[in-house]
């Protein structure tokens, strides 16, 4: 029976490559992705491994997160710099260097900022006796005005050794000179690292004391766990020493956390098209096996087992998952070193090689076959049970079964899933809604899956009505595939499933957009707003000079600026979370940007009293603890926000910041000082001051720093769409393999159908059609399957799309625009589509000789 099978597969051999074909777009995606993760993780872990090189480092106690996750949110206190004197007393310690860093931004050989896609810029501290990267050129910086940059920095810069450029450090841009190269001997993943001398960079990072950490090396000969016991004994009861395998460990798994996150982002798209292709496969091989029916049943009527027939049939896919699977990963291997290519292109160079393990080879095939196996076990139970009767008969194949059960079963499940999205769009009470959407939107697509064929008879015929013009192929084309639904819906399926998510994408990222818009027209109150617009989570703050002149413009009222913090936040149950802390001024903030308070008042804000935004999940006259870097505050909630355009936790006053601090930066101590440097600035213009001329003038003020954009609320608005567009294309691009298998699916059913209906278009050749008239029919049939899959898809995309905008009503997402347009260019696409998927079957059909098509049995 394997020598039955394999000369099946030859004799099929163009239908099985097809099936194939999606077998190694999907694999090719899942090991793609398995080995991008690997490369992702090795770069990231060799990069810690190179730039954290001391034996110990003194740090603040972690922050509890409040979560279940027992690694902690990965944040710690910072600690006072003058403990690096008194740790380097100590018998065995040969350095020990108190170390932070501060985000700067480079300009380039061609005098625009140095930056890659999602990665930081920052200044880091050299010391040359105790530094962990290694000097390739020039020398280490030995004064202000001096720097050195990392060798991928120092790439992408254009820059070298010698050169004059430009440095802006907390928004003020100073002239620097480069006298040196240095590497960690290892990628840098993007990041730009500027080396600066300790002298010049420390009191910018730490104005009042507290650093990040203090780097500790131990002395030749010394005992590293004695050192640490002596110097823990030194330290506060808020500061904790630990290796330097204890620091690795902690990082690494911080970025095996974020990694996991976005592996599986992508996993989910892989298994979505391996979800389609599962669709093809058992296409193809109900297809195969009814067309091989007289076959199976010449093997049962000499002998052939059922189990013999379906080992044959099944094994006839083991040979295909198997070989799509291989040549699968052959390609991933491909796809990830292109990755890496693009990656490298964006600025963020990457390991040379990638990593196809034997973990993810075995996992890439083994996932490949049992989706293959999975696709094949019906229509191999099918071809078990084909009775040697049918060996008798004149034709082959066999009539289809009725819809009944399959549409009554369908309709239920799809009646019961329009139940569960209709209770999580208009039911805001009631709980769990999310988890009941989730199960509504499964059950109502695999409802309507079943139920499609039934629905497929109708809707074809609607649908081919514009395609009578074509005669008589287009009449043709409607009833063959009406004559044959479980063969049009098994065909649409892929399409289906694609179209939906795409649809349901487009629809909510323009709903985003123009909730986004009706954000910051509705609480934009200010003309302007001056700051960064940063996509790596860095907000560089305005220089307090820059601040002042933008005040004191002709035209400008009053102008007022707000900063951000992140600190522990713990509540009066004794949870803790991290979050930001905004500082304001209460009275001017709102003036310009309405808070939204649905509860109490900004005005009974001090230092001892903040506002809860809605996001951060605290009551009104909650009691709660502020921890910074520089200490704690006891707080009692007074107002309750619900702007959705503030992303805070909290919003407190410069008392509370200065006394609190930041967890992840410094915070000045003098209340004074908090916002002298904002991260943003609200501008209000006086009447009659001219728009235009007063932003041209802000934008003078601010160009130097290279970083600052000056927007109004459309300009901002557009800003955050562009986001939305940019994760828009992302989610296009990886629900475009999805659509890409289901096109192959479209092609892979014309040629069966070709295959299958020989004598039929031998009989139609020989009564008169042309070739011409034969191709017509064919390109009518792909064209009518892809907009009826693209149609019924766009519509679930619809629903779908608008339970959900309800669902996360309370996160922003208040509008709900249907980009009309947009679907209406999808279903132009579906007949291009349709069109040229059936080029190749049509042109196959028109070629076949009329005599042995109609001697075809």
């Amino acid at each position: 029976m394997i020598r039955v099978a394999l000369r099946s597969v030859r004799a099929h051999l163009t239908q099985f490559l097809l099936t194939a074909l999606a077998v190694v777009l999907g694999v090719t995606f899942l090991s793609g992705t398995l080995a991008l993760r690997g490369v992702l993780s090795d770069t990231f872990s060799a990069l810690t491994s190179s730039t954290l090189t001391a034996d110990l480092y003194v740090e603040g106690e972690e922050v509890d997160s409040g979560g279940s996750d027992s690694a902690g949110t990965g944040l710690t206190g910072r600690v006072d710099a003058s403990l690096a004197r008194t740790v380097a007393a100590v018998d065995g310690v040969a350095s020990a260097h108190p170390y932070s860093t501060v985000p700067v931004t480079l300009v380039g050989a061609d005098s625009t900022p140095v930056a890659s896609t999602g990665a930081p810029s920052m200044a880091i501290p050299m010391y040359p006796e105790a530094s962990g990267e290694k000097l390739v050129a020039g020398r280490y910086p030995q004064a202000a005005g001096e720097v050195a940059l990392e060798s991928d920095a120092m790439d992408r810069s254009g820059l070298s050794v010698g050169d004059t450029t430009h440095l802006v450090v907390n928004g003020d841009p100073t002239e620097v000179s480069i006298v040196g190269e240095f590497s960690f001997g290892t990628s840098m993943a993007g990041a730009t690292i500027v080396g600066m001398n300790p002298d010049w960079l420390m009191p910018i990072a730490a104005p009042d004391g507290p650093v990040e950490t203090i780097a500790i090396r131990v002395a030749e000969g010394s005992s590293v766990d004695a050192v640490r016991s002596q110097v823990s004994a030194l330290l506060p009861e808020d500061a904790q020493v630990r290796s330097r395998a204890e620091v690795l460990e902690d990082q690494n798994q911080a970025i095996e956390r974020v990694l996991g996150y976005v592996q599986t982002f992508l996993l989910v798209f892989v298994i979505l098209a391996m979800f389609v292709g599962s669709f093809i496969i058992m296409n193809t091989f109900a297809m195969n096996v009814r067309q091989r029916q007289k076959e199976f049943a010449l093997l049962r009527a000499v002998g052939a087992s059922p189990l013999s027939v379906f080992t044959t049939v099944l094994f006839q896919a083991i040979v295909i998952g198997s070989v799509g699977s291989i040549l699968g990963v052959v390609c991933g291997a491909g796809l990830t070193a292109a990755l890496v290519k693009v990656l490298e292109a964006f600025g963020m160079p990457l390991p040379t090689g990638v990593p196809m393990t034997r973990t993810v080879v075995v996992i890439s095939i083994l996932v490949g076959l049992a989706v293959t196996v999975v696709g094949a076990l019906a229509p191999s139970r099918q071809a078990a049970l084909t009775p040697p009767v049918e060996a008798m008969r004149d034709t082959s194949g066999a009539k289809e079964k009725p819809l009944v059960v399959r549409t009554v079963i369908g309709t239920g499940l799809a009646a019961v899933g329009l139940a569960g999205l209709l209770v999580s769009w208009h039911a805001e009470s009631v709980s769990h809604r999310s988890l009941i959407m989730a199960l509504g939107a499964a059950c109502f697509l695999l409802g309507l899956l079943l139920s499609s064929p039934a629905l497929s008879r109708s809707a074809v015929t609607a649908l081919g009505m514009p395609l009578r013009i074509i005669r008589p192929g287009g009449r043709l084309a409607a009833r063959s595939l009406a004559a044959a639904p479980r063969r049009t819906a098994a065909t649409s399926a892929a399409l289906v499933i694609g179209m939906a998510l795409v649809c349901a994408g487009a629809i909510i990222a323009s709903s985003m957009k123009a909730s986004i818009a009706d954000i910051v027209n509705n609480s934009m109150r200010a003309d302007f707003l001056v700051g960064q617009i940063s996509t790596t989570g860095q907000f560089t703050p305005i220089p307090a000079q820059m601040a002042t002149e933008i005040s004191n413009l002709d035209g400008v009222e009053s102008t007022t600026g707000y900063a951000s913090a992140i600190v522990s936040i713990t509540g009066a149950d004794g949870e803790s979370s991290v979050g930001f802390a905004t500082a304001i001024e209460p009275g001017p903030y709102a003036a310009a940007f309405d808070p939204g308070v649905t509860a109490g008042s900004f005005d009974d804000l001090d230092a001892t009293h903040v506002a809860a935004t809605k996001s951060s999940g605290l009551t009104m006259g909650e009691e709660i603890t502020i921890t910074g870097s520089t200490g704690s505050v006891v707080a009692t909630v007074v107002a309750l926000a619900d702007a959705e355009g503030i992303s805070a936790s909290i919003l407190t006053t410069p008392e509370v910041a200065a006394a609190t601090g930041s967890l992840a930066g410094q915070v000045p101590s003098d209340p004074a000082q908090v916002l002298s440097s904002p991260q943003g600035v609200l501008v209000t213009l006086t009447d009659g001051a001219s728009a235009p001329a007063v932003q041209e003038k802000i934008e003078q003020i601010v160009a130097p720093a290279y970083v600052f954009s000056v927007l109004d609320s459309q300009g901002l608005s557009d800003q955050i769409g562009s986001q939305a567009n940019q994760m828009l294309a992302i989610l296009y691009g990886l629900l475009g393999l999805s659509i890409v298998i289901a096109i192959l699916g479209i092609v892979n059913t014309l040629i069966l159908s070709v295959s299958e209906r020989t004598r039929e278009i031998g009989l139609m050749r020989a009564v008169g059609m042309s070739r011409s008239q034969l191709s017509g029919q064919i390109v009518s049939e792909s064209v009518l399957t892809a907009v009826y899959g693209t149609v019924l898809g766009a519509a679930v995309g619809v629903l779908l799309a608008a339970a959900l905008r309800a669902l996360l009503a309370g996160q922003g997402l208040n509008s709900l625009v249907i980009p009309w347009g947009q679907l209406a260019a999808m279903v132009v696409i579906a007949v291009i589509v349709g069109v040229f998927a059936a080029l190749w079957p049509a042109w196959r059909a028109s070629r076949q000789p009329v005599l042995e098509a109609i001697a075809t049995e």
